[in-house]
């Protein structure tokens, strides 16, 4: 395993404080750890040799490792007699990315140890980096998973409540919207329900994982914790409610544009339709003078063409008279 592949590694003990550790040492084993501390251990998983360094090193087993370091993994948690492995997702805060493309985050959680791997840089660990810094690191690995994954949350519940706002912007906007300018307001709308799509696939098998940590953590687990990873697990059930409210607010205002839309449409064909009527009687006469079988009436007299327009003006006048009679107009 090259020494990209290794982010961190601490020992960090019950009172905050971490003392780091080379590449070196971890490479030749897993250190000592004193009584009451544990080992955080942070590895990039697209690393060279992040496998064999699990199985060898860290004596995980095969099938654990394969958990750990596998491709395209959904969020879900695995007890194993050792320890137990822990899948979460968080939103993608890095320049250039769409948040909505979610970093995979992986735990390997003992009693006094906790491996954590992921592809992309995810603020979550940054925030741990910054306590460690301060002295103020979680106090054991049950505190730590906690953190990183309330972290997680926390950045989660920032996005929607920025989507949230754009979904009451378009709200607003649907009641003033101009003719012909329901499109832009429809792709805008489509955008945000594909982005909250996205995050609800990771999501919702999320809170499911999250779930199953708070029934069955294992015998070593602080039960203290239990309460608090209770409420992480309620806060990420609102959440994924919260998406599809979004997404069901989103549908209506979808069906109210297309029902303007289709209003306005109604509309225009009426109104082609109004003026073809008025037109119909008088292109009738103009066509039948037109075929010129046997002569136009009133060709050489001065007066035929004021006559004929005198006839049309007529007859449109009795149609408009027939139209706004029958409320057509």
């Amino acid at each position: 395993m090259s020494n990209t592949t290794l982010i961190n590694a601490f020992e960090i003990a019950p009172d905050g404080t971490a003392q780091p550790f080379e590449w070196a040492t971890l490479q030749s084993g897993l250190p000592p750890i004193a009584d009451g501390s544990y080992l955080w251990v942070h590895l990039d998983w697209m690393g060279d040799g992040v496998r064999d360094w699990l199985i060898n090193v860290a004596g995980i087993d095969a099938t654990i490792s394969d958990t750990l370091s596998t491709r395209g993994t959904r969020p879900a948690v695995f007890f194993y007699d050792p320890g137990y492995s822990l899948n979460l997702r968080g939103v993608n805060l890095n320049a250039h990315n769409d948040p909505a493309d979610m970093i995979s985050v992986r735990f390997w959680v003992t009693a006094n140890m906790v491996i954590t791997l992921r592809k992309q840089p995810l603020k979550a660990f940054d925030d741990m980096r910054a306590a460690i810094a301060e002295g103020k690191a979680p106090s054991s690995v049950d505190d730590f998973v906690l953190t990183v994954a309330e972290r997680l949350a926390f950045r989660v519940e920032n996005i929607v409540l920025g989507m949230e706002e754009d979904v009451e912007a378009i709200e607003d906007d649907q009641e003033t919207v101009a003719e012909g300018k329901t499109l832009a307001l429809r792709k805008r709308g489509s955008d945000i329900r594909h982005q909250l799509s996205r995050l609800r696939r990771h999501l919702g098998p999320q809170r499911d994982a999250l779930a199953n940590f708070v029934e069955q953590k294992p015998a070593w687990s602080d039960k203290r914790f239990k309460r608090r990873a209770r409420a992480l697990t309620d806060k990420t059930v609102r959440l994924v409610e919260e998406f599809d409210s979004l997404r069901e607010r989103i549908q209506i205002v979808n069906e109210n544009l297309m029902a303007i839309e289709s209003e306005q449409m109604n509309r225009t064909m009426y109104w082609l339709t109004v003026i073809a009527g008025l037109f119909l009687p008088i292109s009738f006469v103009t066509g039948l003078l037109g075929i010129n079988v046997g002569g136009v009436p009133a060709t050489d007299s001065p007066y035929g063409f004021l006559g004929v327009s005198i006839i049309l003006a007529v007859i449109t006048a009795f149609e408009i008279w027939l139209f706004k009679k029958m409320r057509l107009i």
